[in-house]
């Protein structure tokens, strides 16, 4: 029976699709959220919920960036979600709550992206560069000579995007950034400049695991 995941947006399936297939999940789908608010993530539970009850499927996971919230937050947040479309609590995040629908059985969890209890996929991708990548680390300097600076998590996202694109691309690849600069790409083509093998990856391999 297949399992869906929810994601935020598409370099999240992206990656998450890259992973789980090396933990052999076989019956999957990643699903893009679009964004992360109350509302899309309700609507998108609460649609789950009818879609399930024509097409069953067996386990249903949320993976959503912790970002600078604390792991009580993010869990309050899916719950809050969760009571809405399902009329259900998690009592934790990477546990399984089992519940029947029209005696139809189902499991959810969720997981947040992070390091160190914070950040995002972009956090990892900073932590898991094989790569020299003299272009994405000058940005700490340009960081420096700002007088407001941005944001750890917009920092991160522009260190990725100069690391796909100036650090690990070439001349030909940047004339069509759109298509060769991404994180999908990487991932199906160049994935060496990746440690994809990193500890750091162990938590959320293991989530992944769990849908076997």
């Amino acid at each position: 029976m297949k399992n869906i995941i929810l994601v935020e947006g598409k370099d999240d399936k992206a990656f998450i699709e890259y992973l789980i297939q090396g933990v052999e999940v076989k019956e999957f789908s990643v699903d893009i959220l679009g964004g992360l608010n109350k509302d899309a993530l309700t609507r998108r539970l609460a649609s789950l919920k009818t879609s399930f009850l024509k097409n069953p499927f067996g386990k249903l996971g949320i993976i959503i960036d912790q970002d600078s919230f604390t792991k009580e937050e993010r869990l309050a947040f899916v719950n809050e979600c969760l009571q809405e479309s399902f009329d259900i609590q998690l009592s934790d995040s990477q546990l399984f709550i089992d519940l029947t629908i029209d005696e139809i059985p189902l499991q959810i969890a969720c997981y947040f992206v992070n390091i160190d209890g914070t950040g995002e996929l972009e956090s990892l991708l900073t932590r898991i560069k094989t790569n020299p990548s003299p272009y994405a680390d000058c940005l700490q300097q340009w960081q420096n000579c700002l007088s407001e600076k941005v944001s750890q998590k917009e920092f991160d996202k522009l260190w990725v995007h100069y690391y796909l694109k100036y650090d690990t691309a070439t001349h030909q690849e940047r004339q069509q950034a759109g298509r060769y600069c991404t994180l999908e790409y990487s991932l199906q083509h160049k994935s060496h400049i990746w440690d994809l093998d990193s500890p750091i990856l162990n938590e959320l391999k293991g989530f992944l695991a769990m849908f076997d």
